[in-house]
């Protein structure tokens, strides 16, 4: 099942636009990796970016629990750790939640480490999930330890891999690598380098969702897409311990692909704009074995890396 069209729920578009006083106004050149972003600009994020990723992680989150093999992994399970590296007001954690409650009837707690370098989004983040605890739409009880840490290098992603002390369920970094990029923070591929440190922390059955924007660096000659596929079969490949389960294209050609440019919209509809647009590219990868249990049975798939001319959506409409 694939949804690309998502309203907000009318609980969370109250607690987003009444009690937190959010403002929607587009600003993506504003939206940059920066510590020191004012709690005024904290608050467009919230009310412009945050509908943006819930949909997105809802919609991809019920796109994994769709997987056939996968749901019955995760039907018994009371309890789920959650890891967002970059998760900015959190977004895509409430829409990966409330995505995981809708499916999982005996889910009661999800244990969620978020890391993001700016501390007003931070707090926002902290004070929001106080919130939709709250709600009584809210089914399971979400426990959060927010931390605030400004990735200078390598150095700051291997401090945060050292305090985490579990095996996560679900890992995420949603549209931030691409800034990693623009500021030129580290000398190689810094998909690969990100990949490279969390997908260790994965859990047996856990999946690492990996998106970022559709866009490029003004004087780059290829895309983000392009940069995160190539980094994430380089890695892949240099390992053997991953594959991906979304694409399936990629599941079948990650090993060869030389890194091609694929795309999926989202459609966001909250009461400041309806059907509001994201145009993201996203991979989902678990360990080796997991995956080849979801999709050894899986029928052949196509996308730029077989075809050329194929469509950039493809990959994400097999």
């Amino acid at each position: 099942m694939k949804i690309n069209n998502v309203t907000i729920p009318q609980w969370l578009d109250k607690i987003i636009y009444d009690d937190f006083d959010a403002v929607y106004e587009p600003s993506p050149a504003e939206v940059v990796y920066n510590p020191d972003q004012s709690y005024d600009f904290v608050k467009l994020y919230l009310g412009t970016y945050f509908p943006r990723s819930y949909a997105e992680a809802y919609g991809i989150t019920m796109q994994i629990l769709s997987i056939q093999g996968f749901l019955e992994r995760y039907i018994e399970l009371e309890e789920i750790n959650l890891f967002d590296f970059c998760c900015g007001t959190g977004g895509e954690i409430i829409g990966t939640i409330v995505a995981l409650q809708s499916k999982l009837p005996n889910l009661k707690r999800v244990n969620v480490d978020a890391f993001d370098a700016n501390v007003e989004a931070i707090r926002f983040l902290y004070h929001l999930m106080s919130s939709v605890n709250n709600a009584s739409e809210m089914k399971v009880e979400i426990h959060i330890n927010p931390q605030c840490i400004f990735i200078e290098s390598e150095q700051e992603i291997m401090d945060i891999v050292s305090l985490s002390n579990v095996q996560y369920h679900f890992m995420m970094s949603f549209k931030a690598i691409n800034e990693f990029v623009q500021h030129k923070t580290f000398n190689t591929n810094a998909y690969e380098l990100v990949a490279s440190h969390l997908l260790p922390l994965l859990s047996q059955f856990g999946v690492f969702i990996m998106s970022d924007v559709a866009t490029k660096l003004n004087d780059s000659i290829i895309f983000y897409p392009q940069m995160m596929n190539i980094g994430l079969n380089h890695y892949i490949k240099d390992t053997s311990l991953y594959k991906s389960i979304i694409p399936s294209a990629c599941f079948e050609h990650e090993r060869t692909c030389k890194g091609c440019y694929m795309q999926d919209i989202f459609y966001v509809t909250h009461r400041k704009k309806s059907l509001d647009v994201s145009k993201v590219a996203y991979r989902v990868l678990c360990k080796l074995e997991f995956a080849t249990e979801l999709l050894y049975k899986k029928s052949k798939t196509s996308c730029r890396a077989t075809n050329q001319l194929a469509d950039k959506n493809l990959p994400y409409n097999n």
